[in-house]
This record gives C-alpha cells, sequence and structure tokens, in this order.
C-alpha cells in the first residue's frame, strides 16, 4: 500500500490492481507505463506525439500505444520539437527549439470516448505545459471519472508564465472533491489529486506523512551530502 514514485510521479498504489487501467499522457518511451505494469499488472494506454519516440515504445501484453497530441481540439496541431528530448511540446521554447513538426491532435475526452473508457484507475500528465488546456478541456463530469491523476505542471519554465493557471486548475479540482498533494517543493512539477470518492481520511493523511518524510529525506541527504542513485 506503498506511495511510489516513478519517473517523477508519486501516486497511490492502494487503487491499482490487475484490473485497472492507466492513461499515461505524455509517455515518452512507455517507462512510467512499463514499470506500473510491471507492478500491477494493469492495462495502459499509452499517448505519446513526437514519432520517434512513439516508435521506440516497446510493445507488451496489456501496453497501448497512439500516436496523438492530446489537447483541446481535434485534428492536427503544431509540435515543437526541443534539443531535449524530454521538452518537445506545442510551446515554443526558443532556446531549445529545433524545429517544428506536424502530429495528429485529439481531446482526452474524444479518446476516452473512442476507446470506450468509462473510469480510469490513474491518469499521468507530463505534456510540457498542454496540462492546463487539457484541465480547461474537460468537464466536471469527466473529471469525475478519474480516481486519481499524477501531473507535472510546468511552471518551473518562467517563459510558459502558468503560476496562475496551475492554482486555478487546484482550486477546481479542490472544489470537485479531489485530494492535493504537492510533492515538490517549490513549484508544482510532481502534483497528486486523488478523487475522494475512492479514498478516505485516514489513507490521506498517510500519503501526506510519507510526503513530508520524504521531505526530511532529502534534507538529511543534504546536509551529510548523500546523493542518490
Amino acid at each position: 500500500m506503498s506511495i511510489p514514485c516513478i519517473r517523477g510521479h508519486h501516486f497511490d498504489s492502494s487503487l491499482l490492481h490487475s484490473d485497472s487501467l492507466i492513461i499515461d499522457l505524455g509517455g515518452h518511451k512507455g517507462e512510467f507505463s512499463s514499470e506500473v505494469h510491471e507492478k500491477f499488472d494493469c492495462t495502459a494506454y499509452i499517448i505519446e506525439a513526437m514519432p520517434d519516440l512513439y516508435a521506440s515504445i516497446i510493445q507488451k501484453h496489456k501496453l497501448h500505444t497512439f500516436h496523438y497530441a492530446i489537447s483541446d481540439s481535434i485534428g492536427s496541431i503544431q509540435f515543437h520539437v526541443s534539443e531535449n528530448p524530454e521538452s518537445n511540446s506545442i510551446f515554443s521554447q526558443s532556446t531549445t527549439n529545433a524545429g517544428t513538426i506536424l502530429v495528429p491532435s485529439i481531446t482526452l475526452e474524444a479518446f476516452m470516448n473512442q476507446q470506450g473508457i468509462e473510469s480510469v484507475d490513474l491518469l499521468k500528465m507530463d505534456i510540457e505545459g498542454a496540462e492546463i488546456a487539457v484541465f480547461d478541456s474537460l468537464s466536471d463530469t469527466m473529471l469525475s471519472r478519474f480516481k486519481q491523476i499524477t501531473v507535472e505542471f510546468h511552471d518551473f519554465i518562467p517563459e510558459l508564465a502558468i503560476e496562475d493557471d496551475v492554482l486555478r486548475i487546484i482550486n477546481r479540482l479542490t472544489s470537485l472533491h479531489f485530494h492535493c498533494i504537492v510533492f515538490s517543493r517549490h513549484t508544482h512539477f510532481d502534483v497528486l489529486f486523488i478523487n475522494a470518492l475512492h479514498t478516505n481520511v485516514l489513507r490521506i493523511l498517510y500519503i501526506r506523512c510519507i510526503k513530508y518524510i520524504h521531505g526530511i529525506q532529502r534534507i538529511i541527504k543534504r546536509l551529510f551530502g548523500i546523493h542518490s542513485h
């Protein structure tokens, strides 16, 4: 019943089992979904916009891959290729931009309808600033279909200027009875939302305790010069 952290994303493992379904937005090479699948034997829908990254995802049983950019519209969208493969985005970052390509786009709601997905045990979102538009495209009813959401908000990139939008999204999900746990220290690059309908107060208290234990461990490592491997 732990709180794993995989590729910088914390989530509640008590909500995952062999019948669970996860959606991985910004799947990169499928590392996150592959590791979650190995631990819990759940089904994953991996969505990646970059053609080369999408092609590199290793096909496995119960891992389904899709070449899309998740956005607030259906059709196609200009995608900015970065010199850093972790930073490809619909937004241009002038210092690292290496060109643009056209990729197919779809809304998350349309994708779920297309695949006949009614409920999601874990939504992982790492889409380089497009997370704001995706959240804004989802109705309250759609959001209620997610048991938990682990998201990397990109408010640590000054050029995106999304700090106010991040707080607005957090306030919205809180009003929809999601518990919000921010694991990152200064920005919101590791945030976990848990639907109150699928948890309880004691579990949330436990997760918050784990958060502070992790924080204390980081401080101790810095004080004694211990590096993580």
